[in-house]
């Protein structure tokens, strides 16, 4: 077998890779640089202003909220200084495509209020990126290449699997050439009874910010990139009453979606197409297909409510941020910096040595941070030297930030300085004006930049801000569950596919397995484990779980003899500050054994009254009764090469 990747950074000098790389990208003809764009120069878009909300049409039988929703291709002008970009997305169905915009559709719901949409798939026959159909599954049938098939997927949702828009209930175009995934069934009664393939989101959770993106099998890591996302805030009381307490007005709390991207200088959207051997080893094995995936991507460019580089003008007191990491492969470490003096352009670019006011981490994937271990949050960035708040793709924090000690007038930026890839990290894709790697690094007030993501400009109004001692605290969570004496042991994996290129797996510690193997990991609803997740790869990886929460009870290092038995070479520690709650996506790093507590749901309520889940028709081809749901890696070009299992759910 060839190297591994770490095997081969380790053998060339960080700089050296580096200008490997960036000769690379220069010599492929393909290759685009997004333009200069001036920073800070264009509002955050917020969602129900600038960013269309899905509106219902209806209540429906069983008394759900109706929508429909249409997937469509249309234009949107991410950047004043930009031509616009063609995107795919979603909206309403009964909108026009001219008023689609990126990252609409957004689904506001509250806890106990079913959800039920249908999905209208209007995506046209040509993809706006190219495709490599190397990664066709088998099932997609025979003739069809279905390069516009979708799955919208509810990240963090406990639904029925017949609504988990899971990788195998793709359905192409609406129309007579529809053609449907292997798991997409008809099984939701409408008003006269007909079957239908409607999603039904039961909101069975306490309030959170869940997502929505395209899942579809091979072609996620694209769908999403071109714009197949939005968000699913889910609101209840408890959290209406903490906000009361808090004095946050709804106005003061905003969602931001960070995205990276590449736009080449038409305004369209630049996605790699070409496995670049002078970067990424290559084994043995076919010829490589053209436009061939990659194993990881990041952007140059930063957007953020699906605009690059904006501000947003706050006042001097308390706000809460919502904060996705809705990149495909780049993960942030978050703070906030004032912004250096003089003016522009030095107001667009952080002085690093002067941090702004602490992020106060209240919540995760999971809702808010259990109160009983964390009453008032974690802070993360108060101070010189203080961690930042990391976050992986699919991770998400709902995040308090206090402004009123913050000088009117004053410039603060949103800052991020992660390390790609995660953690090892090497230059060439971390842009800012002082990289000394680059080419050229880009000039102060201008991107391509990475680290820039969102300008604040605090203006002399004032709100409340943050109460003083031991007036407010967070909800209880759910109380920690008992754990089981035999936990489940996996592995992530690092392999090689029949082309030579660098793969990524999950398995078990023996061995690594592909999404089409047969299911190992069969769980039964109403049940508690614990899952031992051994990482055998350079990266850190964000683990998404459908179906269920879990909570991290330890970290330790690890590795694995070559009998296959795990081997701890340090002290077990954790969980994380920011981990003290339950949590649906987590980060699994590099020669770590990472522990989770896995909460299992029951089933009852899942379905309205008097309809019947089917069973999985995919799942029964392997002889296994159950709902089918998957877990996988959030880093997308992982995700479908081949780092995605079953998850099958019984009872």
């Amino acid at each position: 077998m060839r190297p591994t990747r770490r095997e081969f950074i380790q053998a060339s000098a960080v700089a050296g890779v580096a200008a490997m790389f960036l000769r690379g990208r220069s010599a492929h003809a393909a290759f685009a640089m997004s333009p200069a764009l001036g920073k800070f120069v264009q509002p955050l878009r917020q969602f129900g202003v600038d960013i269309p909300i899905a509106r219902s049409v209806g209540v429906d039988r069983y008394g759900a909220d109706y929508y429909e929703i249409a997937m469509r291709q249309y234009t949107d002008t991410l950047h004043p200084h930009l031509p616009a970009t063609t995107l795919w997305g979603y909206g309403n169905a009964a909108d026009k495509s001219r008023d689609f915009r990126h990252l609409g559709g957004a689904i506001i719901a509250r806890s106990g209020r079913p959800v039920r949409v249908r999905w209208s798939n209007e995506l046209p026959p040509v993809h706006p990126l190219p495709v490599d159909m190397s990664l066709v599954s088998p099932y997609l049938g025979v003739g069809d290449p279905a390069v516009n098939r979708a799955a919208p997927h509810l990240h963090g949702g406990l639904v029925p699997w017949t609504s988990d828009g899971g990788p195998f209930s793709w359905f192409s175009p609406n129309g007579k050439k529809q053609v449907k995934g292997p798991s997409c069934v008809n099984w939701l009664p409408d008003k006269n009874g007909k079957l239908t393939d409607d999603y039904w989101y039961p909101n069975m959770l306490s309030a959170r910010m869940l997502w929505y993106h395209d899942h579809a099998v091979g072609i996620t890591r694209l769908n999403a990139y071109a714009g197949l996302a939005s968000g699913y805030i889910l609101g209840d009381d408890a959290e209406d009453n903490l906000m009361g307490q808090l004095g946050i007005t709804a106005e003061r709390q905003i969602p931001l979606a960070i995205q990276d991207k590449v736009f080449n200088s038409d305004g369209s959207l630049w996605y790699p197409s070409t496995y670049d051997t002078q970067f990424f080893a290559l084994g043995p094995g076919k010829t490589l297909p053209t436009p061939s995936l990659v194993p990881e991507f990041w952007g140059d460019t930063m957007l953020v409510n699906g605009t690059a580089y904006p501000f947003l003008e706050v006042k001097r007191g308390l706000y809460r941020f919502r904060v996705l990491n809705a990149c495909n492969t780049r993960v942030l470490n978050l703070r906030l910096c004032f912004a250096q003096p003089g003016g522009y352009p030095n107001d667009a670019e952080p002085d690093e040595k002067s941090v702004g006011p602490a992020l106060r981490v209240i919540g995760t994937e999971g809702g808010f941070l259990d109160g009983t271990l964390a009453p008032q949050g974690v802070v993360y960035a108060g101070k010189m030297n203080d961690p930042g708040l990391v976050l992986a793709p699919g991770e998400r924090a709902d995040v308090l930030i206090d402004f009123s000690a913050v000088p009117a007038g004053s410039r603060l930026i949103l800052h991020n300085d992660a390390p790609v890839p995660y953690p090892g990290g090497t230059p060439f894709a971390d842009f800012y004006p002082g990289n000394k790697a680059l080419p050229v690094p880009p000039t102060p007030g201008f991107g391509p930049n990475t680290r820039t993501l969102l300008q604040f400009k605090v203006d002399s109004g004032t709100a409340s801000g943050l109460p003083a001692g031991g007036t407010w605290t967070l909800p209880a969570s759910r109380p920690p569950l008992q754990t089981v004496d035999k936990p489940r042991e996996v592995a992530l994996w690092e392999t090689v596919d029949e082309y030579g290129r660098l793969a990524q797996n999950l398995g078990t510690i023996a061995t690594a397995m592909a999404l089409t193997d047969p299911a190992t990991e069969v769980v039964q609803a109403g049940t508690v484990e614990v899952w031992k997740l051994f990482n055998l790869t350079a990266d850190t990886h964000p683990i998404h779980f459908h179906y269920f929460n879990v909570r991290v009870l330890s970290r330790q290092a690890c590795m694995i003899t070559k009998g296959g038995t795990p081997q701890f070479t340090g002290k077990a520690y954790g969980p994380e500050p920011v981990e003290l709650g339950w949590k649906e996506t987590v980060r699994s790093n590099p020669g770590e054994c990472l522990t989770l507590l896995v909460d299992i749901p029951k089933t009852t309520g899942l379905a309205p009254a008097g309809v019947t889940i089917p069973n999985s028709p995919r799942m029964a081809i392997e002889k296994i009764e159950g709902a089918e749901y998957v877990w996988h890696c959030h880093i997308l070009e992982h995700e479908e090469h081949d780092m995605m299992r079953p998850l099958i759910v019984q009872g």
